[in-house]
């Protein structure tokens, strides 16, 4: 009898605090809302059950971590109704009142360009089979060559900017005093740092093959203003985003002080050296990845780029 009566009694106790919590979408949302409005509309769209499956954990704490990808997976959807592949003019979104484009033309899947990479620089770009040498056929950068690599650079872009973005909801969530979530957000922000060179590359790679192989592809991507100025675009951007992070990077360094230290490439928190610590441990900051890609994009081969530059 106590038992039932325990039970009736739990039945009619209110919510708890986490039980009244918004789910992740709207949680996500209202972040958007005050850090990247430009992604508002993209999450708005976006599937409840596919950012539930994204935003790896329970409570925002957790998850803020992975925003940047659910930004990235939810404009590919948006993608989707906001233009087409059988459309004679591709557009990409980047925010409410802008977008660019790409006049459509015939393409090339994305994994010819394995004949003119060699297999040790393939395993230096953590991206490169994913996006190019990809069992996958329906994937957007193999029906779609170097339209689909425009694409993902721009998700890769919306990325970028979101990391950067949230730089300010970390200082407005944890002030400094706590070092972890600035170790951990410079581990997060560190793999996207080098992402869009990656695909300046991938495209680089492109027209080199599409110049020997695909002359008539070649013209129509050297040709097309639409083309070029997105591609110019997202290079302009890149340099923005590289020197704000750049200039976060070292703010957070500044503020934290004595809290943490650089070492072989990663961020870690100076307890950490310490006997018998038991914390977090660290975090990578990728500027050996980020190097080696530079160092890539500067060979003479790559000077094909300009031809989408200038």
């Amino acid at each position: 009898m106590l038992a039932l009566s325990l039970s009736v009694l739990l039945f009619f106790l209110p919510l708890t605090d986490q039980q009244n919590q918004p789910g992740k979408k709207e949680q996500i949302l209202q972040l958007s809302k005050k850090y990247f409005p430009e992604n508002y509309k993209v999450l708005e769209a976006y599937d409840e059950k596919s950012i539930n499956s994204m935003a790896d954990g329970q409570t925002v704490k957790e998850y803020v971590y992975s925003i940047s990808t659910v930004v990235h997976e939810g404009f590919h959807t948006y993608q989707n109704t906001f233009t087409s592949y059988y459309d004679t003019l591709i557009r990409y979104r980047i925010n409410d009142t802008l977008w660019y484009g790409a006049r459509n033309f015939k393409t090339f899947p994305s994994k010819e360009i394995n004949k003119i990479v060699p297999l040790g620089t393939r395993k230096k770009i953590f991206r490169y089979d994913t996006y190019v040498n990809s069992k996958e056929k329906i994937h957007v950068t193999q029906q779609y060559g170097a339209l689909g690599l425009l694409e993902e650079m721009v998700a890769y872009y919306h990325s970028f900017a979101t990391e950067l973005a949230l730089f300010n909801y970390f200082r407005d969530q944890y002030g400094w005093s706590d070092a972890e979530p600035w170790i951990k957000y410079l581990g997060a922000i560190g793999g996207f740092r080098y992402s869009l060179i990656e695909f300046e590359l991938f495209i680089s790679w492109y027209l080199q093959v599409a110049q020997s192989d695909h002359p008539a592809i070649y013209k129509s991507i050297v040709a097309d203003p639409w083309f070029k100025a997105t591609f110019r675009f997202l290079h302009n951007a890149n340099i923005r985003f590289t020197t704000q992070y750049d200039i976060n990077r070292k703010i957070i360094l500044e503020k934290l002080g004595d809290k943490v230290m650089i070492m072989s490439d990663a961020i870690i928190p100076t307890a950490a050296l310490k006997p018998g610590y038991s914390g977090y441990s660290g975090a990578g900051l990728f500027d050996t990845d980020l190097k080696t890609m530079q160092d890539m994009l500067q060979q003479p081969e790559h000077k094909i780029l300009d031809q989408l530059l200038k």
